[in-house]
C-alpha cells in the first residue's frame, strides 16, 4: 500500500473532531511531540497547520515526518520550509495527488496568480473530474471535508512530499512491539481515537494495546 494512504487514513480518522474536544487535544499533543520551529501549540490556536503536521507525525513517526514534511504551526512558514525542501508547487496546471497539502489564501482576489500570505491548509484526499477533495482541520472549528475546483480562486499552492521515499506503516513494516512503543510515545493518540487510527492504518488494535499493557506491567515490576 502506498504511504500516501497512511496519512489520508489518519486524517479520515479525525473527521468530525471539534476544537476543544479530547481528539483535538490529541492533535495538539502529537504536534507538540515535535514542536516544529520550537513552537509549543496551544488548544486556543488556529489549528489547520497543526492538524496536517500531526497527521504526518502520527502516520509516519517523528523522524520521518521531520525529514519529509514541512511541519509548522503557521501556513506561511510551511510554504517557506517546503520551498527549502524543493516540494512546493505553484503551477496552475498542477493536478494534486493523494496526500499533497493544499494551501489557501482567503484574501485572493481571483485576478492573476495568487501570491499572498497563506491562511489555511488541508490534505488532498483525492482528485477527480476537475475537483480536489480535501480533509482539513479547523474548518469551522472542525475536521471536515472540502471540495474545490482545480486552479480555483484562493488556492495558493501545493506541498508535494516525496512519498516514494517514505515507507508505508503497514503490518509488514512495523512489529507489534514497535507500534506499542509508538503508542506509548503518544504518536497514535488516546482512547477511541487511537483505536480508529490504528485500525484505519491496517493494524490490529487489540494486539498493539495488549503489548502496551505488557510493557507497562514490566516497568512496574522493575520499580
Amino acid at each position: 500500500m502506498s504511504s500516501r494512504y497512511d496519512i489520508i487514513n489518519v486524517a479520515k480518522s479525525y473527521i468530525g473532531t471539534v476544537g476543544g474536544s479530547s481528539a483535538h487535544a490529541d492533535i495538539i499533543h502529537i504536534f507538540n511531540s515535535v514542536k516544529p520551529f520550537g513552537y509549543t501549540a496551544k488548544r486556543s490556536d488556529p489549528w489547520c497547520s497543526e492538524f496536517v503536521s500531526a497527521c504526518a507525525i502520527q502516520a509516519f513517526g517523528k523522524k520521518t515526518a521531520v525529514k519529509y514534511f514541512p511541519l509548522s504551526a503557521a501556513c506561511q512558514y510551511m510554504i517557506s520550509k517546503a520551498k527549502e525542501m524543493n516540494i512546493w508547487v505553484e503551477s496552475d496546471k498542477y493536478i494534486p495527488a493523494k496526500g499533497d497539502f493544499v494551501l489557501y489564501d482567503w484574501d485572493d482576489t481571483g485576478k492573476g496568480d495568487c501570491k499572498g500570505v497563506a491562511d489555511h491548509v488541508g490534505i488532498v484526499e483525492y482528485y477527480k473530474d476537475g475537483i480536489i477533495h480535501v480533509i482539513e482541520g479547523n474548518y469551522s472549528n472542525k475536521v471536515k471535508r472540502r471540495t474545490i475546483k482545480i486552479n480555483a480562486r484562493y488556492i495558493r499552492g501545493f506541498v508535494t512530499p516525496d512519498y516514494d521515499r517514505i515507507k508505508s506503516r503497514n503490518p509488514k513494516n512495523k512489529t507489534v512491539n514497535e507500534l506499542a512503543k509508538e503508542v506509548i510515545r503518544g504518536e497514535w493518540g488516546n482512547g477511541a481515537q487511537r483505536k480508529t487510527a490504528l485500525t484505519n492504518a491496517g493494524y490490529d488494535y487489540y494486539a498493539v494495546q495488549k503489548e502496551v499493557n505488557r510493557i507497562y506491567e514490566e516497568k512496574e515490576k522493575t520499580k
